[in-house]
């Protein structure tokens, strides 16, 4: 009988420790609530941010643009021997425009991807696009501890890890597999510099890695309750064009 104590002991012991862990709907609150409360997001549906981003180590920046409303989004980004890039979500159509690939659309895992990012608040309805929130453990983000804690979507595809400063409460990275045109890319994200923007705390500075490359964006200036255009989401030709060619 003492054969099956070991295992028993051991299942004692994964319980203390899960007991131990706060549960990710709690630490997704907590945030919530230390960025500015549900209420300041609930009345800033849309959002402009600009800046410059930056090619870390290899001395190329440019100016960038992103404006959201709803799940709606437009992002523009102008790099010095890259050329424009763009992307869009209309609500239906995701697509992106540059030089590599040219004009296309996004389908399966990248548009419910593409659908989950260009929210205003990406945790202000998260089980609206997240099936659960499990708290992993502990992790450093330079050098301070956080919570992991893991994020299934409910459409499409991979975990996505988020992971909340213990100290401040405030979402300081993420992790995810982006399914994209090149394939699935790890990519990893870090968010600092958290400054006041009509009772929100917003962060001015985020990093992205991926493959093997570091950009960093540098927020200069966040507009919450911006008056959008409407035409801002509209599809450019070029992806009309392409809608009408998927069409049976």
């Amino acid at each position: 009988m003492k054969w099956f104590a070991l295992p028993a002991a051991f299942l004692a012991v994964s319980l203390v420790w899960s007991a131990d862990l706060p549960s990710g709907e709690s630490l997704i609150q907590r945030c919530i609530q230390k960025e500015g409360g549900s209420q300041a997001m609930e009345r800033s549906q849309t959002a402009v941010m600009t800046g410059t981003v930056e090619v870390v180590g290899r001395n190329i920046s440019g100016a960038f643009e992103i404006d959201q409303q709803g799940e709606k989004s437009y992002t523009k980004l102008d790099l010095p021997g890259v050329g424009k890039i763009e992307e869009g979500f209309d609500g239906t159509v995701a697509w992106e425009s540059n030089l590599i690939q040219g004009t296309r659309i996004k389908d399966g895992d990248e548009l419910e991807a593409t659908r989950r990012a260009s929210r205003v608040s990406i945790l202000g309805d998260w089980k609206d696009y997240y099936k659960s929130a499990i708290t992993k453990g502990q992790s450093d983000v330079k050098g301070k501890p956080a919570w992991r804690v893991e994020m299934t979507p409910t459409k499409g595809q991979g975990a996505e890890e988020f992971y909340f400063d213990k100290d401040s409460g405030l979402l300081v990275k993420m992790t995810q597999t982006m399914p994209t045109g090149f394939g699935d890319i790890p990519v990893e994200m870090t968010l600092s510099d958290y400054r006041p923007v009509e009772g929100i705390l917003t962060p001015f500075l985020m990093n992205q890695s991926a493959m093997g490359q570091n950009m960093a964006l540098h927020i200069e200036k966040v507009t919450y309750s911006a008056k959008i255009p409407p035409a801002t989401f509209d599809l450019p030709p070029a992806v009309k064009e392409l809608v009408a060619k998927k069409k049976p």
